[in-house]
Parts: structure tokens; sequence; C-alpha cells
């Protein structure tokens, strides 16, 4: 009778040898109560203004302790979700995040990573034109008459710096709200602060391109007015571009 080959002996190898695991991270549990707090505010299932239970409710449904809660409260206080006042008759109120929490992050931002001149240039490159655009499209008369009067504030001041710069940031500005685009506005509020401090210079503004911006506000102004949306966005797109030339930003 032929006999069966021998098997050989299969080399086991334990699992835990072919895996590269490293350390598992387990989430605080604060963060994971901010979390699900969050997502109910984001999603709108609790509504702006409406009080939060109070410590002891929340610790109760939760099953956390009331410092893991207090931490996720104090978490949401800070994104500027809820508002929190203390006291008998306090308690965390949901509050949504408007336009001013953006404007107020970027600008912390901007400042704390001092941001340089040619990134903020090159920011109002990017959202600027676009911005002219949906304006021609989207404007009132109440944001023309706006726009008319902040551009008569920049003529006036060709001769004043300090008058022309600011009015020049107001003109900037007006175009954007008349956009209407939440976000175009909360971008460009968040960084005309930091744009006014960098171009606060009068050798980067003489007189004979004082009076280049006013043409050409003048020609965009027009143009909004208007409601030319292709004609707006090539002149604005020109006009930031052409500052961003003089200053040496390519």
């Amino acid at each position: 009778m032929e006999k069966k080959p021998a098997l050989k002996a299969i080399a086991r190898t334990p699992a835990t040898s072919m895996l590269n695991l490293g350390p598992v991270k387990i989430p605080r549990a604060a963060d994971v109560l901010a979390n699900q707090l969050r997502d109910e505010i984001v999603g709108g299932r609790l509504a702006d203004g409406e009080m939060l239970p109070n410590e002891r409710e929340l610790a109760e449904s939760s099953r956390l302790s009331r410092s893991s809660v207090r931490d996720a409260l104090r978490m949401l206080e800070l994104e500027g979700l809820i508002v929190t006042k203390q006291g008998r008759n306090g308690g965390s109120k949901v509050c949504k995040p408007g336009r001013d929490t953006i404007v107020k992050t970027v600008s912390l931002f901007i400042s704390s990573r001092r941001t340089r001149r040619a990134s903020l240039v090159e920011a109002r490159g990017a959202i600027e034109p676009s911005a002219a655009m949906l304006a021609a499209k989207h404007r009132t008369d109440d944001d023309m008459a706006q726009i008319r009067a902040l551009h008569t504030v920049m003529e006036g001041g060709i001769n004043d710096l300090d008058r022309f710069l600011r009015g020049n940031i107001d003109w900037h500005m007006a175009v954007v709200r008349a956009s209407h685009n939440d976000l175009l506005i909360a971008f460009m509020e968040s960084i005309s602060h930091s744009v006014y401090d960098v171009t606060n210079d009068e050798t980067l503004n003489p007189p004979e391109v004082r009076q280049q911006v006013v043409r050409i506000h003048g020609r965009i102004t027009d143009a909004i007015e208007k409601q030319d949306a292709a004609q707006a966005r090539r002149l604005m797109d020109g006009h930031v571009n052409a500052y961003a030339d003089f200053l040496g930003i390519t």
C-alpha cells in the first residue's frame, strides 16, 4: 500500500506579530459629549436661544461626571455655540454661529500667524472679482447709494491719506456686501482691518496712484449700477491685480 507523504509542519506566527498596532487613543468623555451637543446645535435640533439642561441633568442623562459636563460646555462656549451665565438663574443658552464667528476666528488666525501682505492681497484677488460680479447681479438701490457715497469720500480724500485709505476699504466692503453672499462678506470683513494696516503707507499710495484708484472705482461702480456682471468682474480683477503688481506681488 502506497504511503501518503507526511505533511510538513506549518510554522504558525502569533497573529499579533503580523500587526503593527499603535496605542489606541480613547477620546475624553468631555469631547464625546461636546461632539454630541455640537451636532444637535449645528443640525438645528437645538434652536437658537434654547436653554440646555443644567449640569446636573446633563450629567445624569449622559452618565458622566459633573466635571466632564463642565469641560464639554466650556468647549462649546469657546466655539461660540453657547453662552453660559453663572448664578442661580443662569445656565447655557444655544447661540447659533453667525458671520461674526467666522470674522473673529479668521481675524485671530491672521493676527497669530502674522500673515504676509502678499497673502492678504492674493486673498482679495480671489474674493473681490466674484463679489463685484455678484454685486452687479444682486445690488439694491440702497447698496448703490452706499457705494456711490463712499466713492465720493474717496474722491475728497485724494490729498488726505488716512481718509483715502479708510474710504478705499469701506468702498471695497460696500461692494462685497452688495453681493449679498454671506461667506464672501465674512471673509472680507475678516481681512479688511489687516489690509488697511499693511497698506497704510504713503509710499505705497502716492497721489497719482490715488487718482488712478478713484478712476477705476468709478468705472466699477458704473458697471455694478448697470448690472453688467461681466464688466464688473473684469474691472475688479484688473484693479486688484494691478495693485498686486504695483506692490511687486506676482
